[in-house]
């Protein structure tokens, strides 16, 4: 087993496509380039997940594409957490289906609902993302929480379009009993990959996803003074700093901020993209069986494809111990954009 020192967030793309063309995002969602209609085999899922869980991560991500669109997600769940042992599963969507099957995923063991709402207004919601379904989203929303299962709302926070919502974002997730609203600053490096829907936003808007970036710090001020609670946390070892305000209401409204910082390694070092918005934050699991180290580069992942062929399993602990080793050494940079006194950062943690 690599000797990590920090142990990165694992991350899977179950599927390559969503049916959604969101300004912020790209074809692949999370994975790079990969070819529309790719399923991950759950019986290829679990082996590497165990193998993933016997290096001492205990927390998964599912994500795409989207996991609603996943036809055996209920048994990949299940069986990330009898036979992986798995203790958190997160299940990231923003689909409407996924309320139709949040009772079956809640019984099959996942921990987390995470649901993507960029705005409350169904036209914009049809421009940013291309469908008009927002009250299915909605109601899905709905039904994640009627579970019982914690529920969390992402919202990718875009100057000029949706960054006036804010309050009543908050306001539509206390009403609803969500127990977080992460707000995410647009990755405006995304466009520099092999493919995006940055197009659309060039198309409709004019716009580039530099000129959407909003720092957060704005948000932080507006809402400080209503907080119970603040305090700064990360995600797995390499997590970006995000600061956390309780309301008053129990609401969690967590800010991810890019300017906070991120944690970098070696392959990072010349790289053409350094420093950029992702870093080294999670190890990713392609639906096409590749470990993916950051959201730019194509040139840099670890084919398990051949492995899964092989009856014992010394190739594939071989290539996980090597991949984890590429976090062992990581190093964070702070971002010399951000100022003291406004969002707090990682070495600070403060209660009010």
């Amino acid at each position: 087993m690599a000797a990590a020192e920090r142990l990165p967030q694992f991350r899977v793309t179950l599927n390559s496509r969503c049916g959604r063309a969101c300004f912020f995002c790209r074809p692949s969602g999370e994975a790079i380039s990969t070819a529309a209609g790719t399923d991950i085999q759950v019986s290829d899922l679990i082996r590497v997940a165990r193998h993933v869980r016997q290096r001492g991560i205990s927390s998964i991500k599912l994500t795409g594409g989207d996991p609603a669109l996943y036809d055996p997600l209920e048994e990949a769940v299940e069986r990330l957490r009898r036979e992986a042992g798995f203790t958190d599963i997160e299940l990231i969507s923003r689909h409407p289906v996924i309320g139709e099957r949040a009772p079956a995923l809640a019984k099959a063991g996942v921990t987390l609902f995470n649901m993507s709402v960029d705005t409350l207004i169904p036209e914009l919601h049809k421009e940013i993302c291309g469908v008009d379904d927002l009250p299915g989203v909605l109601g899905a929303l709905d039904q994640c929480v009627s579970t019982g299962v914690p529920v969390k709302v992402n919202t990718v926070v875009m100057g000029g379009i949706n960054d006036q919502e804010i309050p009543g974002l908050v306001a539509h997730c206390e009403s609803r009993g969500i127990r977080m609203l992460k707000l995410l600053d647009v990755i405006k490096d995304l466009d520099e990959g092999t493919e995006s829907f940055a197009r659309r936003l060039a198309i409709k808007r004019g716009a580039t996803l530099g000129d959407l970036y909003a720092p957060l710090e704005e948000v932080a001020h507006r809402y400080r003074d209503l907080a119970v609670r603040t305090e700064v946390r990360q995600q797995g070892g390499l997590g970006h700093p995000m600061t956390v305000l309780t309301m008053a209401s129990g609401l969690e409204v967590v800010l991810k901020d890019s300017r906070g910082g991120a944690w970098y390694g070696d392959i990072c070092k010349d790289c053409v993209f350094f420093p950029c918005h992702d870093a080294l934050m999670a190890l990713r699991l392609t639906a096409d069986l590749r470990l993916q180290f950051c959201l730019l580069r194509e040139n840099y992942t670890v084919s398990l494809g051949d492995l899964m062929e092989d009856d014992g399993d010394e190739a594939l602990a071989a290539a996980l111990d090597e991949s984890l080793g590429v976090y062992a050494s990581a190093w964070f940079r702070e971002e010399p954009s951000i100022s003291r006194g406004s969002l707090p950062l990682a070495h600070e943690t403060t209660e009010v």
